[in-house]
């Protein structure tokens, strides 16, 4: 808000009217900057080689920045893994396991990174644990395990909620599970034993340990039709609660703890395309619909985050016009969205985290060049490349590399068994990077044979032409 001074009529010999007039309509004019002032530094992290499914961002709180990680689904079907590296500030993409649907990712105080994914393949639900480049992966349950969830407590012990999909072989399908690791093994079971329920589930723990889970409930048969549903889990002891039964809501739910420990949601009441949110004072729901989300479509995703006063902030795809919004409220009902992302279809799949200074942070997919992205809120970009300052090896050199292509543009370097790790923001080796820069994917994705072929066609062609030459 901008502060208009008082004019003294007695100050100005003649025009006092005027300069007041003149005042208010700077300020009028100014006033819309004042409220949009929310900047965007957007980087691409994977180019390429990425596909359809959810993104989850956590961010590794152990420097004295906090740095992003990301777990996604990568083409052409398996889990990957995306670290910023603290000292050369050049994403790093793993492919960690076949599978990759349905992950999600968290990390604890220690900046160990616990992620959660089905294994399409095989339909099992798996968890894979990283602590400084050290990992191991184990089962936690062998039937269908989709819309999981996972958290990590005070202590360090993740939990997962998932739904126990509705297939060929599932012995006790389409309920609500939640699986718990004791220290030495993981224990499943019924969260709600009732089925349909519990497809876009969403898990999150308190500081004593207590869990709730916001979860949609498919059958239109009860009395309250399809809705959205909670269950608590205080002292070993579940509860259940329905918390909105208006026009189909509670896909693609996203659930926090606010003030007094209650639950804070946000989600899609389907019938209208509405994006809303839900409320507990512990007696009552109060709902608010947010803004429109166009259509409801699967990357439909939407993500909250509470700031430290409680104030709701909500990251969300625009399926109509295949943008990625982010909403945030002032008062006590009034909302606004903006635009976050208006290049490609990039929005879809969405995941929200706010920094130890309360700035957002959202990951997201984009079709159209089967990109992963991350949009950085109100973090300084002096250079205009799309990687923050805080995070760029080189702030004032927009394109160190001189390719013509700026920096965060160009996704990040594969590692280990599955490619060679490639020249510090270069798009031409690996991950699939020339069919997105051509703007169609290759078929399957680009799976790591595509990425060695690339890398050995250079060197091929100079193989050949000292050959011709030597043949001269």
């Amino acid at each position: 808000m901008i502060d208009v001074a008082p004019v003294d009529p007695y100050a100005c010999r003649m025009g006092g009217r005027a300069w007041i007039l003149f005042g208010l309509a700077v300020a009028l004019l100014l006033a819309p900057a004042v409220a949009s002032a929310q900047s965007w530094a957007i980087q691409t992290v994977d180019l390429g080689s990425a596909r359809a499914g959810p993104t989850s961002l956590g961010l590794d709180p152990t420097g004295s920045q906090d740095y992003p990680v990301i777990s996604y689904l990568g083409a052409p079907r398996n889990l990957k893994y995306a670290a910023l590296d603290r000292l050369t500030k050049v994403w790093g993409l793993t492919r960690v396991d076949a599978g990759g649907e349905f992950s999600s990712l968290d990390v604890d105080a220690a900046g160990i990174v616990h992620v959660a994914y089905l294994d399409g393949n095989t339909q099992e639900l798996k968890y894979w644990r990283q602590n400084q480049g050290q990992s191991s992966i184990q089962l936690v349950d062998t039937d269908a395990a989709q819309f999981n969830s996972i958290r990590v407590d005070g202590g360090g012990t993740p939990h997962i909620s998932f739904w126990r999909a509705n297939s060929a072989g599932v012995s006790t399908p389409d309920r609500l599970r939640v699986a718990d690791y004791n220290g030495t093994a993981w224990v499943p079971t019924f969260a709600d034993p009732t089925p349909p329920r519990g497809r876009y589930n969403s898990l999150v723990l308190d500081n004593a340990g207590n869990l709730g889970i916001a979860y949609y409930d498919a059958d239109a048969s009860g009395p309250y039709s399809k809705k959205l549903r909670v269950a608590l889990r205080i002292a070993g002891i579940w509860s259940y609660d329905v918390a909105d039964s208006a026009g189909d809501p509670g896909r693609f739910n996203s659930v926090q703890i606010g003030a007094g420990a209650l639950l804070r949601i946000s989600y899609i009441a389907s019938t209208t395309a509405t994006l809303r949110f839900a409320s507990d004072n512990g007696a009552l729901w109060t709902l608010q619909d947010v803004a429109s989300v166009g259509a409801v479509a699967g990357s439909s995703v939407t993500s909250l985050a509470l700031e430290s006063g409680g104030n709701p902030l909500i990251a969300f795809y625009n399926a109509t016009t295949n943008r990625l919004m982010y909403a945030s409220r002032t008062g006590a009902s009034a909302w606004s969205a903006v635009i976050v992302d208006s290049v490609g279809n990039g929005g879809g799949y969405c995941s929200l985290r706010l920094d130890r200074a309360g700035r957002p942070i959202i990951t997201y997919y984009d079709p159209s060049t089967q990109s992963v992205r991350i949009a950085y809120g109100n973090y300084p970009d002096g250079d205009g490349d799309g990687i923050p300052d805080a995070f760029d090896a080189y702030p004032t050199d927009p394109d160190h590399n001189q390719n013509g292509i700026l920096d965060g543009k160009e996704g990040g370097g594969v590692q280990g068994a599955s490619g060679t790790t490639r020249l510090k923001d270069e798009p031409i080796f690996g991950c699939g990077s020339l069919a997105a820069l051509y703007g169609a994917g290759p078929r399957g994705g680009g799976p790591p044979p595509a990425d060695l072929l690339i890398l050995l066609g250079p060197v091929a062609f100079l193989l050949l032409r000292r050959k011709f030459r030597r043949a001269l």
